[in-house]
């Protein structure tokens, strides 16, 4: 085999991956739809973060929830997402952000199933999951192990079996709910 053949090879197992692990993360959530950059304003302008709080952003995507979080407030932002290039790509972000602008927070990014890990320390939790999943896997998970108290902001779609707390509609957007666990 030349080394032309080779590359192409490594390069065509590198972009196989990258779409299994990203078809993946939407067979278990959502398929990845960046939320807007409005969005995700009124989200966490309904969530009021305050200094040294904990936000988890779950299903992460490209990491635009956390950029936001800790540019804007002083918190602990830790995005969650199956999906190796989309971790990889987060990480380069929060690292060109961290060089270009003064961030008021903290960040860290994790490759892992959001199923499998422990919320029990976040004081608010970010999510854009189909309704099927919120019904069924999400709200069981969340009404476990979040604490009393613990704000939810799921983008678009309301979580089945909860009252919101905030509904934010803004003309030509999609709606954002806001929870607060009892």
């Amino acid at each position: 085999m030349d080394y032309v053949s080779l590359i192409f090879a490594l390069i065509i197992l590198v972009i196989d991956a990258a779409f299994l692990s990203l078809s993946i993360g939407s067979l278990s959530m959502a398929p990845w739809v960046p939320s807007s950059q409005r969005s995700i304003r009124r989200g966490l302008k309904l969530a009021d973060p305050k200094s040294g709080e904990i936000i988890y952003d779950l299903g992460c995507g490209n990491g635009t929830v956390i950029m936001n979080a800790v540019c804007n407030y002083s918190v602990k932002a830790i995005g969650i997402e199956i999906a190796l290039p989309l971790i990889i790509l987060c990480k380069i972000r929060y690292w060109i952000n961290s060089k270009r602008n003064k961030l008021k927070g903290s960040a860290c990014f994790k490759k892992a199933n959001l199923f499998k890990e422990d919320l029990s320390k976040a004081d608010i939790v970010y999510l854009f999951a189909l309704p099927k999943t919120l019904e069924n896997k999400i709200r069981p998970k969340l009404e476990r192990e979040l604490k009393s108290g613990t704000k939810i902001i799921s983008n678009v779609f309301e979580i089945k079996g909860w009252e919101p707390d905030v509904v934010d509609y803004e003309s030509g957007c999609s709606p954002v709910y806001l929870y607060i666990k009892k």
